[in-house]
């Protein structure tokens, strides 16, 4: 064979062994190609389910994403304290100078039955018994005697409540009977002291007024007279049975038609140790 034609085999052979090699590379090259597509194709299908799920669990939570940011709250105002009241004053019972003189004074009166006298000692003149009722206060009394108050302060600024302990000399009864009469007084303009009747309280005034019969002291002082009186009774026979006569006459004006037999003055120790109120007589 001629050179000429064995150059061209030789040739053509080569070319064709070329192709093939270089289809054999492409062919190898191309599964390790689609290997690494699909192995990041994976990836992001895997991060996007990661990502989807974390969504939907933050979704069903009612979450939100985190953000890094820093909210300015408003401090919670703390609650207005609210004050407690001032508890009102209980004073004890002490003496008053001139008190005993001017319950003396009172009584002289009543006895004497002088209303013009009791006006001068009432800060409202008008609260002043008529004569007709002072005579029916007073029918069985000749005298108080034995005069001694026991004073405590008001509630307001110079004002008395006034225990005034007496002993009641009854129309033909030797023994005196022992009793425990209260009072408003306060100062006028001048300094004198005056009577205010129980219907001249305030509502206020009125309560503290009762609510001291319940003091310690008070109830110490209701209990003597008590004593006081029981004593008197054993003492004098007669005293006891005009005693019991006043006490069912107070029931029988009181059950027939509830006339005001306020300021009736009556011995004191008679039963009722439960309501410390009906073991004073309040004078008006």
């Amino acid at each position: 064979m001629k050179l000429k034609y064995k150059k061209i085999i030789l040739l053509t052979s080569l070319c064709i062994m070329g192709i093939g090699l270089l289809t054999l590379s492409i062919s190898q090259s191309k599964p390790k190609a689609e290997d690494g597509i699909n192995s990041d194709g994976q990836l992001a299908k895997v991060q996007d389910e990661k990502n989807n799920k974390e969504a939907f669990a933050m979704s069903a939570l009612n979450l939100e994403p985190e953000v890094d940011v820093t909210l300015e709250t408003t401090p919670t105002p703390s609650p207005t304290p609210i004050p407690t009241p001032t508890p009102i004053p209980v004073y004890p019972l002490e003496e008053v100078e001139g008190m005993d003189e001017f319950i003396d004074e009172y009584y002289i009166a009543k006895t004497a039955i002088d209303v013009d006298k009791l006006k001068t000692l009432y800060l409202n003149p008008s609260k002043v018994e008529t004569r007709e009722q002072l005579q029916k206060l007073v029918q069985y009394i000749e005298e108080y005697k034995n005069i001694k108050t026991h004073t405590k302060r008001g509630i307001d600024e110079g004002t008395y409540i006034v225990f005034a302990y007496h002993e009641i000399k009854f129309s033909s009864i030797n023994t005196l009977a022992p009793g425990l009469s209260k009072f408003y007084v306060t100062k006028d303009s001048n300094g004198e002291f005056k009577i205010i009747s129980d219907s001249d309280m305030t509502p206020i005034e009125e309560e503290y007024y009762n609510a001291r019969n319940y003091d310690e002291d008070v109830q110490e002082l209701i209990s003597k007279t008590n004593e006081n009186g029981e004593k008197a009774k054993e003492k004098d026979e007669d005293l006891m049975i005009f005693w019991s006569g006043l006490d069912e006459l107070a029931n029988q004006n009181s059950a027939g038609d509830n006339e005001d037999t306020e300021g009736e003055d009556t011995p004191e120790g008679e039963d009722n140790q439960e309501d410390p109120e009906s073991q004073t007589d309040s004078e008006e």
